[in-house]
């Protein structure tokens, strides 16, 4: 638990805003159950509206991890996290899929990223495609479109 605790913390730290030396640590007992990271997963990859989490007031989290049944697919957990006054809390999973998160865009109400989906002649392996997510903050509703 503490080498899972302590990847979540490593990885938190690089975020995708450009101040990178802020501490995130705190949300590793709020991320490991609700996306289920375990010991020996990669850790989290943290899409924040602000570097400064005494600032941030809204987070997308990525979790990607083996199969816990066994075989060779990658699985994915996305959660969507939000600061109140009495601290940060969990919202919801968001169904989010693909490779390479990136590009995150934070607005009023709601939260872009772009990941990589397989396209229709694209090797499981390999996908291609730069999908583009809408996230709906307040209801957990998304929307895709390139």
């Amino acid at each position: 638990m503490l080498k899972s605790l302590a990847a979540l913390a490593a990885l938190l730290l690089t975020l995708s805003t450009p101040a990178a030396a802020q501490d995130w640590s705190f949300l590793s007992p709020l991320t490991a159950p609700t996306l289920d990271v375990q010991p020996g997963d990669g850790a989290p990859i943290l899409f924040a509206d602000h570097a400064d989490p005494g600032v941030a007031s809204v987070s997308l989290i990525f979790h990607y991890f083996a199969n816990r049944e066994g075989g060779n697919a990658m699985m994915l957990n996305v959660g969507l996290y939000r600061r109140y006054t009495d601290g940060w809390h969990f919202l919801g999973l968001v169904p989010v899929y693909g490779q390479d998160p990136r590009d995150p865009h934070f607005s009023e109400g709601q939260v872009d990223i772009t990941t990589t989906m397989p396209g229709p002649n694209d090797p499981r392996c390999c996908p291609t495609v730069p999908t583009r997510w809408a996230i709906d903050i307040n209801t957990l509703a998304v929307g895709r479109g390139n």
